[in-house]
């Protein structure tokens, strides 16, 4: 099995695969190839999956063990591998993680060992609204100066999941506080702020807006205006990739070099129903 095409999506990142029948196991080189890829372009699209849950997990498996979701009340029922992600009510409750991702954040980077790779599978997405936009992590830290990267080379931050349901989520009904025992699921980790990707050995700004909290050995005053600095300048338009769903849209994401931002311009009367696989990491470096 081989690909026939990995097509740049923009200049920022991003790239569609074509040529390959996802529905059959991909052997040895081509998962080799899709990593590099991966690592190489931060998001590759998948066009036409039109998924089971199984079929889903079964894809997604090959690239790594799979993680599921610390609030378990959005994975989906028979399949914890799927955190659900969607504004669709049935019997009066909500299927899934209604307003996830609006802001910008990679996933799981309040995890010792963060999320190596997300897949989300679009399964229905309202004609108008609801795009998904990626940074790119390497050209963020490229671009600092020379006297900023060596400030923040050796330095850790602080990434605290509470901080999204605290400042994001703390006026949503549908989004209850996390429980005492979720808290303690998810203490608050330091990060380096520069990490190295493992396939790359590019350098790769780590700090994001919805979890990065403060910088070890600083206090608030001293590093708030730095973070906010950062998370400015990783958002820069010529970092960006905007991505408009189709039905059956695959794409998976690098962790470890972009973060995402799902856009909440969209009528939430119209059904926007998505599911998402975790890849496991490691320990940033």
């Amino acid at each position: 099995m081989t690909i026939t095409s990995i097509r740049r999506l923009s200049p920022a990142c991003g790239a569609e695969v074509s040529g390959l029948d996802i529905t059959q196991p991909l052997g040895a080189d081509r998962i080799q190839e899709l990593h590099q890829a991966l690592g190489e372009n931060g998001i590759l699209l998948f066009r036409g999956a039109a998924f089971s849950p199984e079929q889903h997990i079964t894809f997604s498996r090959q690239f790594g063990p799979l993680e599921a979701h610390v609030v378990g009340d959005f994975n989906l029922p028979g399949h914890p591998e799927i955190f659900v992600v969607s504004n669709v009510k049935e019997g009066g409750r909500i299927r899934g993680a209604v307003y996830a991702g609006q802001y910008w954040h990679s996933d799981l980077s309040y995890m010792h060992k963060p999320s190596m790779g997300s897949l989300l599978l679009c399964h229905e997405m309202p004609k108008i609204g609801g795009d998904t936009m990626w940074a790119n992590m390497y050209q963020a830290y490229d671009t600092l100066s020379d006297v900023m990267k060596n400030f923040i080379g050796g330095l850790k931050a602080v990434h605290d999941y509470s901080n999204a349901y605290d400042t994001y989520f703390a006026h949503l009904k549908e989004r209850p506080p996390l429980t005492p025992e979720q808290r303690a699921k998810t203490p608050p980790v330091e990060q380096p702020m520069v990490r190295t990707h493992p396939v790359t050995g590019k350098k790769t700004l780590y700090v994001n807006p919805g979890f990065t909290t403060g910088i070890v050995g600083m206090p608030r005053e001293e590093s708030q205006p730095i973070l906010d600095f950062l998370f400015r300048h990783s958002t820069r338009p010529e970092f960006l990739y905007r991505h408009q769903w189709r039905p059956h849209d695959l794409i998976f994401w690098d962790n470890r070099c972009t973060m995402h931002y799902a856009l909440a311009d969209y009528d939430f009367s119209v059904r926007r129903h998505m599911h998402r696989t975790t890849i496991a990491g490691d320990i940033p470096y």
